[in-house]
């Protein structure tokens, strides 16, 4: 099946995504854009404009694998690595027979010691797949789109991890890649420009672990080392081997007769098809943004919580036979890069998690808008939020700890332009004087074309921070651009933000706190320490299009659920 092509949602329990008829996603035309263009931010937030939150439940992404692929790369590993160590040469050479390695260009080699970045792809090929969440009327079984994309990062101790969640749907630019499926075509597919570029999901279907590593390292400018693949059919059995997995269920219940989930409140052990028809469901989840992805997200990150609590409380790691039959099942699902293709490789790794406890796991979800001005065509699709997710990969690029909210600089490590783009006369004189009272390095003035929209410009991820750290400064939060056009690499060197006024900008906000040494301590209220500076941050700053959504892998099972409806 075509990437282009996809199977309803749902494995044939909702309607296929809609588009126009006949149109094949991944056609040429649909990545074309004039010579030269900047990248941009198609979906940047507009005074007015729909955050991601309110978009429509059927045009969101969807992550059937989020709470699978997240555990397996933090515990059964560690598995795998005890059950080698107990059982012996034999069971250790059975388990090293069942790893698929596949052969990937372009990761480090980096060993286990040291910061290390896993792309954890979850494929959707089912080929094999029985019973009634099988492959949908007319879809092929053995189309391997990565339904889930998690990007993880190990810090250099190897006691903390952020898991940051890419949504499958985002465009992104893709770079050529040679196709590796006949039915997707012959030779070289792409490359595809951005915007709008192509879905990020299509690009492990099309030329399988390379173009998909290629990919996002363009999207993210972080440096993968390594690469492992799950496909569709491993999870009812994962659970069952684990003994089942307890969640937590709000009051309502959550009542889904599409994914044949029925459940009241309170908590439930769930195995098999109760705990895929659990991370599966959208229709039973109200709140903001009922029955779409978000809601759904929440479920599967309490998912992850709960797995890696059962694994820290009950100490499986001493029951042998479970850990047989987990290692068992979990190498027979492995598609690693060579520099993991052993279970000696493995586990050195497992070795090096032996002190990551789960409240030191952080999950991520990169923030997406729905694009509904520059890009109609693609409306039901996702769209990149700027500067902020060139923000979380900086933050992870560079090492930097997820504090609760986005990292912002010190003030006056801040350069700015400030370029006039209303027909008011003075107003970059006016707001160049107020950001200078604040503590930011205004080097200079001018005048801009005029625009009804506030955009602050920025040249890869070595400006985001910047960018972000201006924005957090104005009483409305304005658009963001990263200048840098693929293919750019896309990290930039550090320089000068450009902050253009459109006619709705809204002024500097004189309550922002000036830049300070951080000592750590609490600050008035509404204010916040991290980086070396304080910062006041608004509500639609952390509520509005471009918050991330997080969650501490130790956090209650029963906190931070969506609502049933």
């Amino acid at each position: 099946m075509p990437h282009g092509r996809y199977d309803s949602d749902e494995d044939g329990m909702y309607p296929p995504r809609r588009g126009r008829p006949g149109e094949d996603r991944w056609s040429e035309e649909a990545g074309r854009r004039p010579p030269g263009m900047p990248r941009q931010q198609p979906g940047r937030a507009r005074p007015g404009g729909r955050s991601r939150a309110s978009a429509r439940p059927a045009q969101l992404a969807h992550r059937n694998w989020l709470g699978y692929a997240g555990y397996v790369l933090a515990t059964f590993v560690a598995v795998i690595a005890v059950v080698a160590a107990l059982a012996g040469y034999s069971v250790y050479r059975r388990l090293d027979g069942n790893i698929t390695v596949v052969k990937v260009h372009g990761l480090s080699g980096r060993t286990v010691y040291g910061a290390l970045n896993v792309l954890v792809l979850g494929s959707q090929m089912r080929a094999g797949q029985h019973g009634h969440f099988g492959v949908a009327a007319g879809s092929s079984p053995l189309t391997s789109n990565s339904d889930n994309l998690l990007l993880v990062h190990l810090n250099p101790t190897h006691t903390r991890a952020i898991i940051l969640s890419i949504p499958r749907d985002l465009f992104v630019y893709e770079p050529g890649c040679q196709a590796r499926n006949r039915y997707i075509g012959i030779g070289i597919q792409g490359p595809y420009t951005y915007p709008p570029g192509n879905i990020i999901d299509g690009a492990l279907n099309i030329g399988g672990p390379t173009c998909a590593v290629s990919t996002v390292e363009d999207l993210t400018g972080i440096k993968l080392d390594h690469f492992v693949e799950f496909d569709f059919n491993s999870f009812r059995t994962m659970v069952d081997a684990l003994g089942g997995v307890e969640v937590c269920v709000p009051r309502g219940g959550y009542h889904d007769p599409k994914s044949h989930l029925n459940l009241g409140r309170g908590l439930h052990l769930l195995k098999y098809n109760q705990a895929l028809a659990y991370v599966r469901t959208r229709d039973a989840l109200g709140g903001p943004d009922a029955g779409g992805d978000l809601p759904r997200i929440q479920l599967q990150q309490a998912f992850i919580s709960s797995i890696v609590q059962k694994v820290n409380k009950e100490g499986l790691f001493s029951n042998i036979p479970q850990l047989l039959s987990i290692a068992d099942t979990a190498t027979k699902a492995l598609t690693v890069d060579s520099g993991l293709g052993s279970v000696d490789a493995l586990l050195r790794l497992a070795r090096s998690l032996v002190h990551l406890k789960s409240r030191d796991v952080t999950l991520l979800t990169l923030p997406t808008t729905m694009d509904t001005y520059d890009y109609p065509t693609y409306s039901q699709h996702l769209m990149a939020v700027q500067p902020q997710d060139d923000v979380l990969y900086q933050m992870i690029r560079t090492g930097q700890r997820w504090t609760g909210q986005l990292p912002v600089q010190p003030y006056n490590k801040v350069s700015v332009r400030v370029l006039n783009g209303t027909g008011q006369t003075g107003l970059a004189a006016r707001t160049a004087r107020q950001l200078r009272r604040l503590g930011f390095n205004v080097v200079g003035t001018g005048n801009a074309a005029y625009t009804s929209t506030t955009t602050v410009d920025f040249a890869g991820l070595d400006q985001a921070d910047g960018a972000y750290t201006l924005m957090t400064a104005l009483n409305s939060f304005p658009a963001g651009q990263n200048t840098l056009a693929e293919p750019a690499w896309q990290v930039g060197t550090p320089g000068t933000v450009t902050l253009i006024l459109g006619t709705d900008f809204a002024g500097v906000n004189p309550r922002a706190t000036a830049t300070r040494p951080s000592t750590g301590k609490k600050h008035k209220k509404g204010a916040r320490s991290g980086g070396g500076a304080t910062v006041a941050v608004s509500n639609a700053i952390k509520n509005g299009p471009g918050a991330v959504q997080s969650r501490n892998a130790g956090a209650n099972i029963c906190s931070g659920l969506p609502k049933g409806r």
